[in-house]
């Protein structure tokens, strides 16, 4: 979560700039976009600090979907909206104590939630799937905020993929978030899986590739994007056998080998900066907008592309456009498979200093702290839901 709040500050000066339009950016600088100091994060960890806590501190009679509970903490979507209307109209978890930015699919469900609100939590919830499931308001406002999910339920793949769905059908129902969200979980569910559990065997990622790949898409955009070719050969069982395997078949994979390395300035990437190893691929190779395709692949190609949290990030802001939402949706899901290493791997002095000026670190550290406590006690057995 303090991963998400760093990209997403680092990210936010460069939002809605074209791609090699402003210098290569790897330091925490003011956001002249809304006239913001340094090291303010923005809506994307805004939201995210809202789901967290709803989840980690619900109490009975604040439920509006579920039955009454007395242990404090669950899933609950009227309450989830309820905190998210609070950030928009009071600065409710905002890192400057209002809302400078939100997205046009959020505004429009808070509104419907605020018209509704009195209704039975079905007829609320149905209102903004009636209104919003079209495929045009397929944003990435739901999948920049998911990750509590999973930090929450990973020990259930299951249960943290069914809530990451309804999660996103509070302000983003359309199929292809839906769709998009619960992949995004599954995903974090597993490394969290594989990263926390002693005796397990070797997981890299070409194993988490292998999920994504695997994964049962219904939308066809998703799939072409991010699943195998059909009517392909089984992958080999030799380790690099299976690699080349992937790289030769995989679109991802195949992008990533057209825009790195002795070839890729022939297809239009670019060194940006002499000091950092990667190129960065051209807008139109890579697009980095807030359409949630382009918004997920983005994130995972920065996240497959290099082999340190901080490259993945850098990587990730200067591609511009909605790059805060991008370095955000990245560092959710990049934070989880780096720190099971060496602190000194992704402590990196560079991503120590992001920490040093991000803006109200300590309200990030405290949900996460209260959100850690939760999961603790979903994994003991001890909620229900």
């Amino acid at each position: 979560m303090l991963s998400t709040a760093l990209v997403d500050a680092l990210g936010g000066p460069v939002e809605f700039q074209a791609r090699f339009s402003f210098p290569f950016l790897s330091e925490m600088i003011p956001n002249d976009n809304f006239g913001l100091p340094l090291g303010v994060w923005t809506d994307d960890t805004s939201m995210m600090l809202c789901l967290a806590e709803s989840l980690s501190s619900l109490e009975e009679g604040q439920r509006g979907f579920l039955k009454r509970n007395k242990q404090k903490g669950g899933f609950d979507e009227i309450h989830q909206l309820t905190l998210y209307s609070q950030w928009k109209e009071k600065g409710y978890l905002s890192a400057v104590d209002s809302c400078f930015d939100i997205g046009a699919t959020i505004d429009a469900a808070l509104c419907f939630f605020k018209e509704e609100r009195h209704r039975p939590p079905q007829e609320i919830l149905s209102r903004i799937k009636n209104e919003l499931s079209d495929q045009s308001y397929s944003g990435n406002g739901s999948l920049m905020r998911i990750l509590p999910i999973a930090l929450a339920y990973w020990h259930d793949e299951e249960k943290a993929r069914a809530f990451a769905r309804r999660s996103s059908q509070t302000t983003h129902p359309s199929l292809l978030c839906l769709e998009v969200c619960e992949m995004w979980i599954g995903a974090i569910s597993l490394i969290l899986q594989k990263t926390t559990r002693s005796h397990q065997e070797p997981f890299s990622k070409l194993n988490l590739l292998a999920y994504i790949a695997n994964f049962p898409y219904t939308q066809i955009k998703l799939r072409d994007a991010l699943a195998m070719p059909i009517n392909l050969p089984p992958a080999p069982s030799d380790q690099a056998e299976r690699e080349d395997w992937f790289f030769r078949h995989h679109p991802l994979l195949q992008l990533i080998g057209e825009t790195q390395g002795s070839s890729a300035t022939s297809f239009g990437s670019k060194i940006v900066d002499e000091q950092y190893p990667y190129y960065i691929p051209s807008a139109k190779k890579l697009p980095s907008s807030g359409y949630v395709l382009h918004s997920a692949v983005a994130a995972l190609y920065c996240f497959f592309a290099t082999n340190t949290f901080e490259d993945g990030a850098l990587m990730a802001v200067n591609l511009g456009s909605d790059a805060d939402t991008i370095g955000a949706i990245y560092a959710g899901l990049a934070s989880c498979w780096y720190s099971s290493e060496d602190d000194g791997v992704f402590w990196t002095k560079r991503v120590i200093g992001w920490k040093g000026v991000l803006v109200k670190r300590d309200v990030v550290e405290k949900i996460a702290q209260h959100l850690a406590v939760f999961e603790r006690q979903v994994a003991e057995g001890q909620k229900a839901i």
